[in-house]
């Protein structure tokens, strides 16, 4: 792997950008494979844990009769919680897939979701410490899923923005650079 100056057509910006290979074709589908797995493993393996906690909660057992559990429990109920963590993993796992196939046009959905399971990780931190004492461990495991929901967020909306998804960019070019009306003195 090489390092040419070139634009690059994601950041907007030119600079240093990996040449993985000498034909322009396969080198951008390359570049497209790896900003892939950079911005969309971990909204993936999310979205799958939100998903698998969501077949737990609506197993057998009663999940929520734990004593950690008990703040959550007089919040929502565990079918509930669980449903949700099935539909909405699933919706997630599904804008992934379309994402990949199609191209970038769930960005939008993509940080949405990433937002919606940072909300809800965090809530569930929050409802174990509320639960204290003891200080379970899912305190830290749930608040690191927040954290990470927070971080593809950021990656999510920078998709957003490097596809024009509300076509600002569009607008700008079309009203000859201006970002706004102008008004007359």
């Amino acid at each position: 792997m090489t390092f040419g100056v070139s634009f690059d057509p994601y950041s907007g910006k030119g600079g240093h950008v990996p040449v993985y290979d000498p034909d322009p074709i396969i080198n951008e589908r390359i570049r497209r494979a790896v900003r892939y797995g950079q911005t969309r493993w971990a909204e993936i393996w999310l979205s799958w844990i939100a998903l698998s906690v969501g077949i737990v909660l609506l197993g057998p057992t009663n999940t929520f009769s734990a004593p950690s559990f008990r703040v959550i429990a007089s919040v929502v109920s565990e079918t509930t919680a669980g449903s949700l963590c099935v539909f909405f993993g699933a919706l997630r796992l599904l804008a992934l897939w379309i994402n990949g196939r199609r191209g970038r046009e769930t960005s939008l959905i993509r940080t949405f979701g990433c937002l919606g399971g940072f909300a809800f990780w965090l809530a569930i931190a929050v409802g174990f410490l509320m639960a204290a004492p003891p200080v379970v461990t899912g305190v830290a495991v749930y608040s690191v899923l927040a954290i990470a929901e927070l971080h593809a967020s950021g990656r999510a909306a920078s998709d957003m923005a490097a596809e024009d998804t509300f076509g600002i960019r569009a607008r700008r070019r079309r009203n000859g650079g201006s970002t706004g009306s102008s008004s007359a003195t």
